[in-house]
């Protein structure tokens, strides 16, 4: 990027701290949106090298005052709302935070005259074929989580032609690594062994393609930088283009955390929207970012299960 003033929502999150911290690393400016109650407990070791704008992605007023007084000339979003199968009081909430929260921030980069935005989408608005997925397929969303980033997408699409505003909407496969939700599976599994217990599982059939954080980290940039550059809205794949079983997964991370218990597959049922099969096609990401993922799934594995395993570790860390 050759602008070096970056504007980061989520920056407290799991993808979001690692991003965070590599913008501090290669010298940039960074600002943050947090809400007043914001766990900041990621980004504790570099907290004092932002400036912390309080504010909530909801509250156009907020938004507006937080970018216009940082003034930033890339902004990175990745507040979301997000839930596999939502629940009716989910609704409201889910479409303030992806929707309404997409906009305030557009109609924010638009007012201070802030060059490009990067919007975290997911790989969850496609319809699940089997094969590669490529950024041209038709989008079908697998739930409403999805199809609100969908809508995310169209504003983009909508600022990008009405406004000149560059936009970049990177839409993640699944992501893991050290400091993950422990409610999401990898963590989940790993701490489950590391007591002694045994997970409980679906039949392990699925395939999905896992991508590390710091990877995915390293495409955010890479994509702020091209949006400086690049007019219009563009969206580009982060993945690895490689899909492994559930059921590989969680066996290697059973040689990884010395578990030799059982291992319950198919003591869960599967979910009603089960996706069987998710796999980038990363071809776009190399040619227009020169991007690829550069840790690999046994190394990312075991730096995951080494943290989650490691006594005392500090968390703003990973």
């Amino acid at each position: 990027m050759t602008g070096k003033r970056v504007f980061v929502t989520g920056a407290h999150g799991f993808i979001g701290s690692y991003i965070t911290r590599l913008l501090v690393q290669n010298g940039y400016d960074v600002g943050i949106l947090v809400r007043p109650q914001s766990d900041c407990s990621r980004i504790r070791d570099c907290l004092d090298r932002l400036t912390v704008c309080r504010g909530d992605i909801r509250n156009g007023s907020d938004v507006e005052k937080a970018v216009a007084g940082f003034a930033p000339d890339s902004i990175i979003h990745l507040v979301t709302y997000y839930a596999v199968e939502h629940r009716p009081d989910e609704i409201g909430v889910m479409l303030d935070t992806n929707v309404r929260g997409m906009i305030n921030l557009l109609e924010a980069a638009r007012n201070a005259g802030t060059g490009s935005i990067v919007n975290a989408s997911t790989c969850a608005v496609y319809r699940e074929t089997g094969e590669l997925l490529h950024e041209d397929a038709t989008p079908a969303p697998q739930n409403l989580y999805a199809l609100t980033k969908l809508h995310s997408e169209e504003a983009c699409d909508f600022y990008a032609d009405a406004y000149g505003i560059n936009a970049v909407s990177l839409r993640l496969f699944p992501p893991y690594g050290p400091g993950d939700h422990e409610r999401r599976l990898i963590p989940y599994v790993i701490r489950t062994m590391l007591k002694g217990e045994s997970p409980m599982l679906t039949t392990g059939n699925q395939k999905w393609d896992f991508v590390y954080v710091t990877d995915i980290a390293r495409a955010f940039v890479a994509a702020a930088g091209y949006g400086e550059t690049h007019p219009g809205h563009t969206v580009i794949n982060v993945g690895t283009g490689e899909a492994v079983s559930v059921r590989d997964i969680v066996s290697r991370l059973a040689a990884l955390c010395g578990y030799t218990g059982e291992l319950a597959f198919g003591s869960v049922p599967h979910r009603r929207s089960e996706v069987w099969f998710n796999s980038a096609d990363i071809a776009k990401s190399s040619e227009l970012l020169g991007w690829r993922p550069k840790i690999g799934l046994s190394e990312g594995l075991e730096k995951t299960c080494r943290w989650f395993a490691a006594p005392g570790r500090n968390d703003a860390e990973p």
